[in-house]
C-alpha cells in the first residue's frame, strides 16, 4: 500500500543516518536519501490517477480535536508538480557539493535531509493546520544551512530573512485559528474540500485574506515584501541557494493556490489591483536586475520578477491562470536552480561573482557556455523550452482579464531577455580576463547536474501536456461551484 507520509518519513529517516556519520559517508547517504525518495514518488506518481480519484495515498490524524485540527497528508494533482521538483531539486543540490575540495560537515547533509521532509509536507498537506506546520518546519533547517555555510555577512542576513518570514508566519496562524473556529460546527475540517466548499462572511473573507497574502508575499516573496531576497541569496552556500530559490521559493505562491479559493468574493473585488501589484513587481524586479553587475544578484532579482508573473495568473482565478502558475513553478525552479549552479562553477573559479570580471568563458570551456546558454533560454521564455509554455499560459489568462495587463505582463519576456542576455554576454564572451584562463573543465557530478537540467527543459518544453493538465483537475477541484437543487 502506498502512502504519501513516506515522502517525510523516508529522508527524516536517512538525515538521523547523516547527522552521526562521518564526514566522509555523509554525502552519500544524503544522496542515497534524495534517490530513494525520488523513486518512490515516482512510484506514487505512476499508481495515481486523477480521474478516478483527486485525492489518494492519505493519513488523516485526530491531532488537536479542540479547533478541529487534522494533521493530513495525502497526494492531489496540486502538489504533484511541486513535489517533482523538491525530488529533483534536492538531488541537483547534493549532486553539486560532490566537488573537489568539499568540506561540508554530516550536518550540511542532515540538514538538507530535513528540509525535503519538511517541504514534502507542506506540499502534501491536506488542510490549513498541517499546512501552517510543514509552511513552518521546512524554514527552520534552511536557517542553520545558510548560518554555518553562507558568506561574512550571513547573520545579518538570516536575521532579516527570519524577521519577515516570522512575522508573516504570525499572520497565517492568527488567521488559521480564527478561519478553523469560525467553519460550520458540523464540519470535520480534514480537507480542503471543506474549505472550498463552505464560504466564510464575507466580512471576514478581507482580514483574512489580507493575513495569508502578507505571509505568502514574504515567503516567495513577491513586490513589496522582498527586501531580506538579494541580501540572503548573496550570502546563501550556492546548492543551499539551489533549494532557496528553486523550491523555497515556490511556497508562498502554492499557497495562493490553496488558499484563494477560500475567498472568493473577496477576491473578486481586490484581484485588479493586487494583480497590478505583482506585475509592478514584476518590472520592478527586471529593472532592478538590469543594473546590477553582480551575476547573484542578478539571479535573484530575475527571481523576483517571476514569482511576481506566477503570483499575477494565480490571482486572475481562472483555469489558463492556475495551470500555468502550477507549470511555471516547475519550469522556474529547474531553471533557477540551474543559474544559481551556473554562478557557483563560475564562482569557486575565479574567485568573484562580478559579470565584468569573468569574460571570455566560452572560448575557455564551450561546453560550459553551452549548458548555461540552454538554462538562459528556459529563463528567458523561449518557445520548445519548458520556461515558455507556463508563462504563455498566465499571460494569456492575465490579458483575457484585462488587455493592458496583459501587455504589462508580457513585458517581462523582453526585460528577462535583455538582462539575461546581458549577463550571458558579459561572461561568456569577449577576451579570457586573467581569472579565467585557467578555468578547470567540469568534473563528472557538474556535468550531471547540468545534463539532468538541460534534459528537462527540453522534454518538459516539447512535451508539456500532461504535465500542465494536472492544473485544470486541481482547478476544478478548488474552484467548487454548488449545484442547483
Amino acid at each position: 500500500m502506498y502512502l504519501a507520509i513516506l515522502l517525510i518519513l523516508i529522508p527524516l529517516f536517512f538525515s538521523l543516518i547523516t547527522f552521526i556519520s562521518g564526514k566522509k559517508w555523509a554525502p552519500y547517504i544524503a544522496l542515497l536519501s534524495g534517490v530513494t525518495t525520488l523513486f518512490y514518488f515516482l512510484m506514487l506518481m505512476g499508481a495515481y490517477n486523477v480521474k478516478e480519484k483527486y485525492l489518494a495515498f492519505n493519513t488523516c490524524i485526530d491531532w488537536l480535536p479542540v479547533i478541529r485540527g487534522y494533521f493530513h497528508i495525502g497526494l492531489d494533482a496540486a502538489a504533484i508538480l511541486p513535489l517533482v521538483l523538491t525530488q529533483l531539486v534536492i538531488c541537483l543540490s547534493l549532486l553539486a557539493t560532490m566537488v573537489k575540495g568539499n568540506q561540508r560537515s554530516s550536518s550540511f547533509y542532515g540538514l538538507i535531509g530535513l528540509t525535503q521532509a519538511g517541504l514534502n509536507g507542506f506540499f502534501c498537506a491536506q488542510n490549513p493546520v498541517t499546512f501552517f506546520i510543514f509552511f513552518e518546519l521546512a524554514l527552520l533547517p534552511v536557517y542553520f544551512l545558510v548560518l554555518n555555510n553562507g558568506g561574512p555577512k550571513r547573520k545579518q542576513a538570516v536575521f532579516k530573512f527570519f524577521l519577515y518570514t516570522a512575522f508573516g508566519g504570525l499572520l497565517m496562524l492568527a488567521a488559521i485559528l480564527f478561519l478553523q473556529s469560525n467553519m460550520h460546527e458540523e464540519l470535520k475540517l480534514q480537507s480542503w474540500s471543506e474549505f472550498y466548499k463552505n464560504k466564510l462572511n464575507i466580512k471576514y473573507q478581507y482580514w483574512l485574506l489580507a493575513a495569508f497574502l502578507i505571509a505568502f508575499a514574504i515567503k516567495s516573496p513577491i513586490f513589496p515584501f522582498h527586501t531580506w531576497q538579494a541580501d540572503l541569496y548573496t550570502q546563501s552556500d550556492k546548492p543551499t541557494l539551489m533549494i532557496i530559490a528553486g523550491v523555497l521559493s515556490k511556497m508562498g505562491v502554492f499557497g495562493l493556490v490553496r488558499f484563494d479559493f477560500f475567498f472568493l468574493e473577496a477576491l473578486y473585488e481586490w484581484f485588479y489591483y493586487l494583480i497590478l501589484i505583482c506585475l509592478i513587481g514584476v518590472i520592478y524586479g527586471a529593472l532592478i536586475a538590469w543594473r546590477q553587475k553582480d551575476m547573484v544578484r542578478i539571479m535573484a532579482y530575475s527571481s523576483l520578477s517571476h514569482m511576481g508573473l506566477i503570483a499575477a495568473g494565480i490571482l486572475t482565478l481562472t483555469n489558463k491562470g492556475v495551470q500555468g502558475g502550477l507549470f511555471s513553478m516547475l519550469a522556474h525552479g529547474l531553471a533557477a536552480a540551474g543559474l544559481f549552479f551556473v554562478s557557483d562553477v563560475i564562482i569557486r573559479r575565479t574567485n568573484d561573482s562580478s559579470i565584468d570580471s569573468s569574460e571570455g568563458i566560452a572560448k575557455v570551456s564551450p561546453r560550459f557556455a553551452t549548458y548555461f546558454f540552454i538554462i538562459l533560454l528556459s529563463t528567458v521564455g523561449l518557445p520548445l523550452t519548458c520556461g515558455f509554455i507556463g508563462e504563455f499560459y498566465m499571460i494569456w489568462a492575465v490579458a483575457e482579464f484585462r488587455l493592458p495587463l496583459g501587455i504589462l505582463a508580457a513585458l517581462t519576456l523582453i526585460f528577462g531577455a535583455v538582462y539575461m542576455l546581458r549577463m550571458y554576454q558579459r561572461t561568456m564572451f569577449g577576451v579570457p580576463s586573467p581569472n579565467v584562463m585557467q578555468f578547470e573543465k567540469l568534473n563528472l557530478s557538474e556535468e550531471y547536474v547540468f545534463i539532468i537540467i538541460v534534459v528537462l527543459i527540453v522534454v518538459l518544453g516539447f512535451f508539456p501536456g500532461d504535465w500542465i493538465g494536472l492544473g485544470q483537475y486541481a482547478y476544478q477541484y478548488m474552484n467548487y461551484i454548488p449545484t442547483s437543487k
